[in-house]
């Protein structure tokens, strides 16, 4: 594990932080780009679309698009799934959204690098793993525990199609 990163346990936290978290949804364009994952990451990535489920914390799969084997959406607003997305700058050394000392969540087997979002969802990274993947949780998710429901279900499909490593 990287010296950078504090672990916090407890779904409290998860609950604490999607409350708190702004004022509108996390649509938009820039919220369902299609990554572009080659090689073994993108190998990753099909093999976890395979076992995305119909249903996530209560919520239909959508269709809302772009459709790729990249992505996935659950309901509406939906909470957005994108695999192979670029190395985030918030990870990156040296950037302007890199901290140090940012802390991570752990929920269903997954190390998640939570962002909050200028609009109030919450963009959670699943890292340690040899792909990228992201899940963006819509503001209105965070008080009902949605949000930490869908991290917790997508977490051992992620463990299963997604190996430990580093991208």
């Amino acid at each position: 594990m990287q010296p950078w990163i504090r672990r916090l346990r407890g779904l409290p936290v998860v609950v604490a932080l999607l409350v708190a978290a702004g004022s509108s949804s996390t649509g938009g364009a820039a919220a369902r780009a299609v990554p572009r994952p080659t090689g073994q990451e993108a190998a990753h990535c099909r093999a976890l679309h395979a076992e995305l489920p119909a249903a996530l914390a209560g919520l239909e799969r959508g269709t809302s698009g772009p459709v790729s084997e990249f992505t996935a959406d659950w309901g509406d607003p939906a909470v957005v799934l994108r695999c192979g997305i670029p190395h985030p700058d918030v990870l990156t050394v040296g950037s302007k959204s890199f901290d140090r000392y940012a802390s991570a969540w752990e929920i269903g087997g997954i190390e998640w690098f939570p962002v909050r979002l200028p609009d109030g969802g919450v963009r959670c990274i699943a890292i340690h793993r040899a792909a990228f993947v992201e899940v963006v949780v819509p503001k209105e998710y965070g008080g009902d525990g949605t949000g930490q429901t869908a991290l917790a279900e997508l977490g051992p499909l992620i463990v299963k199609a997604v190996p430990e490593g580093y991208v």
